[in-house]
């Protein structure tokens, strides 16, 4: 282990994060992380349980002094976000995360993603429930699963069993910000039939790829201009087909719907005479893209390579796949209109897949009002009637809403001015928070989100800040001794 991360896991919220870190916790894979929670609980005399779900529920009693206090929880998820980089072997069933020290930050060195989002918010309830010189009113902490996916854990989780009337969920990635709200979303997944025959004799196969762009969570970092690459793999395609007859083979695009794609990559069957040309038309578009995208990936690489081992396979028609996915609405649709800066409503196209029978898009559809969220889906459903295929729609969840009234969010800002001198901001976010499940089935509770400085979450980028959780656990520890 390097020495300055066996120095930093002295610390007890570091040394959980390190710990649960070692435990393979996939979206709807939680089975082990769920039995090392129970069981931690457990050794520290704590009143645990574990639903159908594997959601694991700890209550911890007052401190002294605290007993009439109002009952708090403390919220993270247990899963996490499973992205690598290309070229990196690590079975996340089985391997644990790689962790190193890079100056402040925790990161894995680009090799896949580090699971902050949101293990530094498990570590950070861990060490409260653990820290004996804490004042606390009674608390309760909730570790859900599957958030990452359907927020099936959040969403079947029964709230009567929850005695708290003020909730904190620790699943924010910005120390100068208290959240108070979040959008709603849901998956969409579009299916376009397409004929495939056998390449025309004399063709040959070639890989297109696009590659070296940042991604990114595909709600928080939708509009930081980092473009997707299955964006510019539909750019590229149009600009081969301006200068050669070509087929296409398998397509596949991103990872994951809840994550940008950094890569994207198509089987383009051509006569070996039209190479040349394919190749100077890319390379005027990966200078292209490279200039679109100089301040946020101006390391994006285009390659055409002979494909080795290509399904003896072409779509017939490939300006029917081409034009499918030059339609599909992907970006922002629609930015706040009382809140500046803040997005809307957006999509993500966050994979595609082109087989020998049909073509494949899944979608993350993000909005803070349900009638633009209606919208972009009408307009997904008519695409799909363009072209004689099917769209639907799962996996749906609530939005947050702000409350104009919040003890618990004045309180918030109060003790946070009382550590550091300045105001936070308080703000809404585009992004999905379990929050949403658990005040639309208690609207009594006061709810708030925090977290520490994490970036370039849901990508093998992911960096956690060292000094900046240190500072969100000195807040928590001082907000949870106002509370009571």
């Amino acid at each position: 282990m390097d020495k300055k991360l066996e120095e930093l896991i002295h610390e007890p919220v570091f040394r959980c994060f390190y710990e649960i870190s070692q435990i393979p916790r996939a979206s709807f894979h939680e089975e082990r992380i769920s039995e090392y929670l129970l069981q931690w609980a457990e050794a520290r005399g704590l009143s645990a349980e574990r639903d159908g779900s594997n959601n694991v529920l700890i209550r911890k009693p007052a401190s002294p002094g605290y007993e009439d206090a109002p009952c708090v929880m403390l919220q993270a998820h247990m899963d996490m976000v499973c992205e690598k980089a290309l070229g990196v072997e690590h079975d996340f069933g089985r391997d644990p995360i790689n962790m190193e020290i890079e100056g402040d930050w925790i990161t894995t060195g680009g090799r896949t993603t580090l699971g902050a989002d949101d293990g530094i918010g498990v570590a950070l309830a861990m060490a409260a429930f653990e820290d004996e010189g804490l004042a606390h009113p009674e608390l309760e902490v909730l570790f859900t699963t599957a958030e990452e996916d359907d927020m099936s854990g959040a969403e079947n989780f029964d709230a009567a069993k929850m005695k708290a009337v003020k909730l904190i969920n620790l699943d924010h990635t910005c120390d100068r910000e208290i959240i108070c709200g979040s959008c709603g979303g849901m998956q969409v997944d579009i299916r376009i039939p397409v004929i495939a025959d056998k390449p025309p004799e004399g063709w040959a196969p070639y890989r297109l790829s696009v590659s070296g762009l940042k991604g990114g969570h595909s709600g928080e970092d939708i509009h930081r201009g980092r473009g997707s690459a299955n964006v510019l793999l539909n750019r590229m395609l149009m600009a081969v087909q301006e200068c050669c007859d070509f087929r296409l083979g398998p397509i596949r695009g991103g990872t994951f719907r809840l994550a940008i794609a950094r890569d994207a990559e198509a089987v383009v069957w051509m006569p070996p005479s039209c190479l040349e040309q394919a190749h100077a038309k890319l390379q005027k578009m990966q200078e292209l893209a490279r200039s679109e995208l100089a301040a946020t990936a101006n390391g994006v690489a285009v390659a055409l390579e002979p494909a080795s081992h290509a399904p003896e396979w072409a779509v017939v028609s490939p300006a029917r796949v081409i034009d499918a996915m030059a339609l599909c609405p992907d970006g922002i649709y629609q930015m706040n209109e009382m809140l500046v800066g803040l997005v809307d409503t957006s999509d993500n196209v966050g994979e595609i897949y082109l087989d020998e029978h049909e073509l494949h898009f899944v979608i993350e559809i993000r909005a803070a009002r349900e009638s633009r969220r209606t919208y972009l889906f009408q307009r997904m459903q008519r695409l799909a009637d363009i072209f004689g295929g099917t769209c639907h729609s799962s996996n749906a969840y609530p939005s947050w809403h702000f409350q104009p009234k919040s003890p618990l969010r004045e309180l918030c800002v109060k003790v946070y001015e009382d550590c550091f001198g300045e105001k936070p901001e308080v703000l809404t976010v585009h992004a999905g928070l379990e929050v949403g499940y658990f005040s639309a089935k208690r609207p009594d509770i006061d709810a708030v989100s925090l977290g520490p400085e994490c970036k370039n979450f849901h990508s093998p980028s992911e960096a956690l800040q060292i000094s900046s959780t240190r500072k969100m656990y000195g807040y928590l520890r001082r907000l949870l001794a106002a509370l009571g």
